[in-house]
């Protein structure tokens, strides 16, 4: 009897040393696999993005805007996107994002840098519907991503139709870093049309993004934007005269 569960304790021994090296093997095929992916959105990403940029019609910023949300075949979207991406950020970086600043069209209450984050997250989401630019589009996260106020902002809350493609993205490209969402809510594209102006107290109650003289992201300013809705207000004093929509 001691012999015959001596083998049965061998046997169990054995299965899970050979349970634990096949877990091993598996582990270690899955970060190779993944070493490979980040290589490629290293080397591959740049490449392509360089490639469909030269492939961007001639126009005008707001014609290649146009283009880029709602250019008829994905290739066309992508390239307007990247386009806006090479003109309007530092060196193409999406990672200086703040860097942009001013109204789009100038005469218009549109924050340009809203319009310009809006053109990243279209080239991401078209390019990674393309078979051939999805290392492209994981290029572009990972670069935005180097901007922490960025993933707040934008990654932290986002629309239901962004955070599916960034989800997507991951899972087929290995994509690294934090991209954790606590919000959901909004339109896509989410870059906000005028609606008038409202106090500063409708504005902290109801959880508005504040936006400086200039249109940019900030603490505290003359701009807020209703995410929910997709609005931007002037923010007022108590008293003076105020409209907006509901």
């Amino acid at each position: 009897m001691k012999k015959i569960n001596s083998v049965i304790a061998l046997a169990m021994l054995a299965a899970a040393f050979f349970a634990v090296q096949a877990e091993a093997a598996q582990s270690w095929d899955q970060f190779v696999q993944q070493m490979e992916m980040q290589q490629k959105i290293k080397s591959e990403g740049p490449q392509y993005l360089a490639t469909i940029a030269a492939q961007a019609p001639a126009g005008s910023d707001m014609e290649l805007w146009k283009l880029s949300c709602s250019a008829p075949d994905l290739a066309t979207r992508a390239a307007a996107s990247v386009a806006l991406v090479n003109r309007w950020f530092p060196n193409g970086d999406p990672a200086q994002w703040q860097q942009v600043t001013g109204f789009f069209p100038q005469t218009s209450y549109i924050p340009r840098q809203i319009v310009a984050v809006n053109a990243i997250f279209n080239a991401v989401t078209a390019l990674s519907q393309m078979p051939e630019g999805k290392f492209a589009a994981a290029y572009l996260m990972t670069r935005f991503g180097q901007s922490s106020m960025g993933r707040l902002v934008f990654i932290d809350t986002t629309s239901a139709a962004f955070r599916k493609t960034l989800d997507n993205l991951i899972a087929e490209t290995a994509m690294t870093g934090f991209w954790g969402s606590s919000t959901i809510e909004g339109p896509y594209p989410f870059v906000p049309v005028y609606n008038g102006s409202v106090t500063m107290n409708r504005a902290i109650s109801n959880n508005y993004q504040f936006l400086d003289g200039f249109g940019g992201i900030a603490t505290m300013g003359p701009y807020a934007w209703d995410r929910v809705h997709g609005y931007v207000y002037q923010i007022i004093e108590p008293g003076e005269h105020f409209y907006f929509k509901d």
